[in-house]
């Protein structure tokens, strides 16, 4: 099974971050890990998080790429 490990700046709620990776019925989304710390000063949270349950890397970097509260995306290695 195929692992992502992301890191990730949104200035949405962590919900609206959840129904993004859910959204799709082709797949089946599973996170791994997630670790989240709300920055007061940039009004955001940082996030840390470890997916699997998809087809390729593309699909989950482009869905949240597209996403307006999403400021930073970067994927980490193992």
């Amino acid at each position: 099974m195929s692992y992502l490990k992301l890191k990730l700046v949104t200035t949405g709620s962590l919900g609206n971050l959840e129904r993004v990776l859910h959204s799709d019925v082709d797949y089946e989304l599973k996170i791994n890990h997630f670790s989240a710390e709300h920055n007061t000063d940039r009004n955001c949270y940082e996030v840390e998080m470890c997916i699997s349950g998809f087809q390729t890397q593309d699909q989950i970097i482009m869905k949240l790429a597209g996403e307006k509260e999403i400021r930073e995306l970067t994927p980490l290695r193992r």
